[in-house]
């Protein structure tokens, strides 16, 4: 019985989603920094795409998330799904890196509004003392497919290329990506329901009037607490650790050990598939034992498979750190998650959630810049220390690795966990 009031239609349908957004989005990850050059675009100016696209969804992810809060979850996550159809298609068929360009700044903006307001629903529809659970299902439903994405879209664009030429080989994956957002509207639409329901937790919420709920948020004044703040800093460093990856480990794999895109994208995606179950354990576990654990078992790790992953010395150890940093962030991130929702007040979810958000992406838009910047500079150094020969293509490694574990014992040391998860039984 438990099993089923946890995971309801609603509860499912938000996984299925979360898995075909992200295939979708990591389709291209494999080839990306080729398309890109192309059309024309230098290496040093590949992060600028992945930047723009986490440019707009920063800028209007607070905005997205006071909306859900207005006027309802799905409203919004059914335009953002719409708007990921029309500009994942558009994607395709850009003639130019600028419009390249301009279509995933707005792709961007849209892609948030059908993500955003998914995570807050997720958390308003299930009991306070499962919510590491439920992050961390529907967080390993988004893992298989990011991970099964670079490999289907590298097979994807190695089948297109025997029929055209080499750049439209590159654009026909953005077709499936359409058609994959296409399919989530479809399950959105038919399966879920934004009322909360009760779960056996008596939860006074569940009867709220959502219409009067809504427009007393018109006149609520937001509190941040420290321990919020911190999250916030914490986030920022997340945001870099996951957009300087993207364009990084195409260029390091192709470049260090000379491999195909469809080389590549199979080793990313059985790097992130080792450790897909962790997300939804680690979620679990941390309803039991308390979310900084987790937090710091996943986050040390991580960070320390990345300072050693550029100093490896073949493809089977490079992918052996890269499986393991993996591993680490898919026990690192759903505690994180749960103890945001456990600090947000449900009033204002959408809107705080949107915050976060907003600095999360700031640090995946500054991340792709710096960490190609620094690649492109140092990619030819090399570094003697102690006798150990240091490659200066690791520069980004090395920088987001020390970054991360700095902000990971900050988080540990002055944030408060301030949900029992054993004895509260509700909001």
């Amino acid at each position: 019985m438990a099993f089923r009031r946890l995971y309801s239609s609603n509860v499912l349908v938000l996984g299925a989603v979360s898995f075909i957004e992200s295939l979708a989005y990591s389709i291209p990850v494999s080839y990306f920094p080729d398309y890109v050059q192309s059309l024309g675009a230098s290496v040093a100016s590949v992060g600028l795409f992945t930047s723009s696209f986490m440019a707009a969804s920063a800028l209007l992810s607070p905005k997205i998330g006071s909306l859900s809060d207005r006027i309802g979850r799905k409203r919004i996550m059914i335009w953002g799904l719409l708007g990921d159809v029309i500009f994942g298609t558009l994607t395709g068929l850009v003639p130019s890196w600028y419009w390249l360009l301009i279509v995933r700044t707005i792709n961007g903006a849209v892609t948030a509004a059908a993500t955003l307001p998914a995570e807050a629903l997720l958390i308003d529809q299930v009991p306070v003392d499962r919510r590491g659970e439920a992050v961390g299902f529907v967080s390993s439903c988004a893992i298989i497919g990011r991970n099964v994405g670079p490999i289907f879209g590298g097979a994807t664009q190695f089948v297109a290329s025997q029929f055209t030429d080499i750049v439209n080989s590159y654009r026909i994956p953005y077709f499936v990506d359409a058609a994959f957002a296409a399919l989530a509207i479809v399950l959105v639409v038919w399966k879920i329901s934004e009322k909360p329901v009760s779960l056996d937790i008596q939860d006074t919420e569940s009867d709220a009037n959502l219409d009067e709920l809504r427009e007393s948020l018109k006149k609520t004044r937001v509190r941040f607490s420290r321990s919020y703040k911190i999250l916030l800093v914490c986030a920022f460093a997340n945001g870099i650790a996951v957009g300087f990856i993207i364009p990084i480990i195409a260029l390091f794999f192709k470049d260090k050990f000379n491999i195909q895109p469809i080389v590549i994208g199979s080793i990313m995606t059985i790097a992130g598939l080792i450790g897909f179950a962790a997300s939804w354990i680690a979620g679990r576990v941390s309803d039991k034992l308390g979310r900084k654990p987790l937090i710091a078992l996943g986050g040390f790790s991580a960070r320390f498979c990345g300072l050693v992953l550029p100093l490896t010395g073949d493809v089977g150890q490079a992918t052996f750190f890269l499986s393991f940093r993996m591993l680490g962030f898919n026990i690192y991130m759903p505690p994180m998650q749960a103890l945001r929702a456990d600090i947000v007040p449900r009033e204002v979810r959408g809107r705080l959630f949107g915050l976060y958000n907003t600095v999360f992406s700031a640090g995946d838009i500054l991340g792709p810049v710096v960490s190609t910047f620094l690649y492109d500079l140092y990619r030819f150094t090399t570094w003697s220390i102690g006798g150990f020969a240091i490659p200066g293509y690791g520069m980004p490694f090395y920088v987001n690795s020390v970054l991360g574990i700095l902000t990971t014992a900050i988080l540990l040391a002055f944030v408060k966990e301030t949900v029992d998860v054993k004895s509260r039984v509700r909001e």
